[in-house]
C-alpha cells in the first residue's frame, strides 16, 4: 500500500452556474464527498456574501465575506477534523458580470479521507448585484 495521496481536480466556469439567486436566498455547493459550502447574499449595498464550508452540512470550519469591496479571501491555515480539511490558501472571489451580476467561485484545495480535491474556480452561486454597477 502507498503513502501517495489521490489527487482529483474540479473546474467550473464562473458562468456556469447552475441559477441566478436573489439576496437573503442560500446555495449549497458539494464540493468532495464530505464537504460543502452555503453561499448567502445579503443583499446590501456592497454584496457582502459569506460563505460557509462545512464538513457534512453540519460543521462550519471556515465562513469569509467577500464583497465588491472586499473581492478575494483566503485561508490563512488550516482548518477541519479528521476528515476533511480546507486547506491553507483556499480563496473564495467575488467577480463581478454583465447585467448587474455577481459570480462567487472558489479555489484551491480540500483533502477529504486522504484525497486531494483541487478546486479551479467553482462556482458557488450567481446574484443579483445591489451595489454600483
Amino acid at each position: 500500500m502507498s503513502d501517495a495521496k489521490s489527487k482529483k481536480s474540479i473546474t467550473s466556469h464562473a458562468t456556469s452556474a447552475a441559477g441566478i439567486f436573489e439576496a437573503g436566498q442560500s446555495t449549497n455547493t458539494p464540493l468532495t464527498p464530505n464537504s460543502n459550502a452555503v453561499a448567502s447574499a445579503s443583499g446590501d449595498s456592497n454584496d457582502d456574501t459569506t460563505v460557509a464550508f462545512q464538513y457534512n452540512n453540519i460543521t462550519t470550519y471556515w465562513s469569509p465575506t467577500v464583497s465588491s469591496a472586499t473581492t478575494d479571501v483566503s485561508l490563512g491555515a488550516n482548518r477541519g477534523n479528521g476528515v476533511v480539511t480546507f486547506v491553507k490558501g483556499l480563496t473564495v472571489s467575488y467577480l463581478a458580470q454583465a447585467a448587474g451580476m455577481y459570480t462567487v467561485v472558489v479555489s484551491g484545495t480540500i483533502v477529504d479521507s486522504g484525497s486531494e480535491y483541487t478546486l479551479t474556480g467553482r462556482s458557488l452561486g450567481s446574484f443579483p448585484q445591489k451595489g454600483p454597477k
